[in-house]
């Protein structure tokens, strides 16, 4: 048994496509969607006795988009549409956010050791459900989660490998 911990955005659930921008992530929970194959993978893994926990960094906060506690209610709608996480941690943080917000000093604008790529999310995952860097995965779909992963000493295995639909025997 072991400790696999996913990222969120673009991870689990789907970013949303914009013009401007490649991807961003969807804002209300009612708008998340789950990606192919994750609900199916992760009820395997659930009941071959592994933990689940999820880490997100949620730079929608940084930047004024959501308050703390929508990003909280965006990771427990997931959540409840993956069928239950161990635990999760979040981080709201972002060193490069605007200085300020409707005005005032942004409180979210700093770097902390919980922003992928920094690995505090995880390390803090795997010490509150014990399991050593040996014991656990971490999957996510860019390269702040691989480098976090790295950080922690963990295997790192990419969103798209570890959702791709396994071939049918012949």
């Amino acid at each position: 048994m072991g400790l696999y911990i996913f990222d969120k955005d673009g991870t689990l659930v789907a970013n949303k496509k914009t013009w401007f921008r490649l991807s961003q992530p969807v804002l209300r929970p009612e708008d998340q969607v789950l990606k192919p194959g994750v609900f199916e993978k992760l009820a395997q893994l659930r009941g071959a006795g592994h933990t689940l926990a999820i880490a997100s960094n949620q730079h929608a906060v940084a930047r004024g988009w959501i308050t703390l506690d929508e990003a909280g209610e965006m990771v427990a709608n997931c959540i409840q549409k993956v069928g239950g996480v161990s635990a999760w941690r979040i981080c709201a943080y972002e060193k490069n956010a605007p200085l300020r917000i409707d005005g005032r000093p942004n409180p979210y604008r700093k770097e902390t050791t919980c922003e992928k790529p920094a690995p505090g999310m995880l390390l803090d995952l795997m010490e509150a459900l014990g399991f050593p860097p040996g014991e656990t995965v971490a999957v996510g779909n860019s390269w702040k989660d691989r480098k976090a992963a790295r950080a922690a000493g963990v295997r790192f295995v990419p969103a798209h490998d570890f959702f791709k639909p396994s071939k049918p025997d012949r």
